[in-house]
């Protein structure tokens, strides 16, 4: 697939002889192009769209075989009602004369939301099962999401808040997210376990479609016992462990391995998301991790651990060797999840937990439910923000160096 972007577009012009003419911004036929715009009805059937410096532009359509000029190019563009056009857009991301949003000088500001780090909504993917390619990183994180169990029956899923979740991610308009594991509590192995455990999967597959974009799942424990009980569980356990069973399945179209590797390279340099599976951890994972780390060491200028259990988690001896391991190289931010609340930890500043998707909280009245954004700033940095999903409010920022 090709990358979305908030880009220009413009009008396809074709020969008499069925050849296509190049569509420039000196075209009458597309005088719209790079035009300043409100709405798609300002376009005259072409997108308005928000460029890589946060300005809203006119586009026109195109197809793959359009000429579309120098500096120019046919692509997948959505704009800002949300609707997907085929246009030219400009190969900076931003139309010759757009410059970075700025506030009014009369008190008022502009409808540019700069954005963390300050340098307009990043260009997005799509980012798609082996990653992608971005201008600059914007996706988001959630975790445990869950039922509690009352007795031996699981309660109401939580459903309403994690659609409320991925609802506020496509808000934002990240381009793809991530989660730290725990989507269902589902006791035994029975045939009604399998069943269980599909249906509360499928509660959370049915959400994460209100987001539009990839969600890259982590096993959690509860993907593995099924209950509150701690330790591995075997790797080959699909078809007679229901939760992993259910787990993988819903994992297929990403990854045929609990744990897995995808790349984003963005225009700075390289993004590397490392997805850890603690609960089925041996030494073919073991191996694989530590290949994969020192090739980000190499080669990315981002890497990203996710993995269930928080660092300071032992309760199995593999935790603490996945921690040691990780901790051995670089890394941007190490992201986990497990206890329900979210909580950045002050003493690593690239240390997360993420847990606060839907399951019951811990901590409470602390604690919310709802999610965090990852921006690449213009700087390189990266810009964190957590969001309470009922409110919206932001309830923490921070930032850090690439690794």
């Amino acid at each position: 697939m090709r990358p979305i972007f908030w880009q220009a577009s413009v009008f396809l012009s074709v020969c008499l002889l069925g050849c296509h003419s190049p569509i420039t911004t000196n075209d009458p036929q597309n005088g719209l192009l790079c035009q300043s715009c409100s709405s798609d009805s300002d376009c005259k059937g072409g997108p308005c769209f928000r460029d890589k410096n946060g300005n809203l532009t006119c586009g026109a359509p195109c197809t793959e075989d359009t000429s579309c000029g120098s500096g120019f190019s046919c692509q997948t563009v959505l704009s800002i009602s949300g609707a997907q056009f085929s246009s030219c857009w400009p190969d900076g991301f931003a139309c010759p004369d757009s410059k970075p949003g700025k506030p009014q000088t009369d008190g008022g500001s502009t409808s540019v939301d700069m954005g963390p780090g300050q340098g307009g909504i990043p260009v997005g993917g799509p980012v798609g099962a082996t990653g992608g390619t971005v201008d600059r990183l914007f996706f988001a994180v959630t975790g445990d999401t869950r039922p509690d169990l009352n007795g031996s029956t699981p309660g109401p899923y939580p459903s309403t808040v994690i659609k409320s979740i991925f609802s506020g991610m496509k808000d934002k308009g990240v381009q793809f997210a991530v989660d730290a594991g725990d989507h269902m509590f589902v006791v035994g192995n029975r045939r009604a376990s399998f069943d269980a455990a599909r249906a509360q999967m499928g509660l959370y597959v049915d959400a994460a479609k209100l987001l539009g974009k990839t969600v890259f799942m982590t096993m959690g424990n509860h993907e593995c016992s099924g209950g509150d009980k701690n330790g591995l569980c075997s790797i080959d356990a699909v078809g007679s462990n229901a939760n992993y069973t259910a787990f993988m399945e819903a994992l297929a179209p990403v990854s045929s391995l609990p744990y897995y590797r995808f790349d984003v390279q963005t225009q700075s340099g390289l993004a590397v998301f490392l997805i850890v599976a603690d609960d089925v951890w041996d030494a073919h994972e073991r191996t694989w991790l530590t290949t994969q780390l020192g090739d980000a060491d190499r080669r990315a200028k981002y890497t990203f651990v996710v993995k269930h259990h928080p660092v300071d988690n032992h309760d199995d001896r593999a935790f603490a060797e996945i921690v040691s391991l990780v901790e051995s190289h670089k890394y941007t931010l190490f992201i986990t999840g497990h206890t329900h609340e979210y909580r950045h930890d002050r003493s690593n500043s690239r240390v997360l937990i993420v847990g606060c998707g839907g399951a019951p909280l811990d901590n409470a009245p602390q604690s919310w439910w709802g999610y965090i954004t990852i921006e690449q700033g213009v700087d390189n940095l990266i810009y964190v923000t957590a969001y309470d999903q009922s409110s919206g409010m932001q309830k923490d920022s921070f930032k850090v160096a690439p690794q």
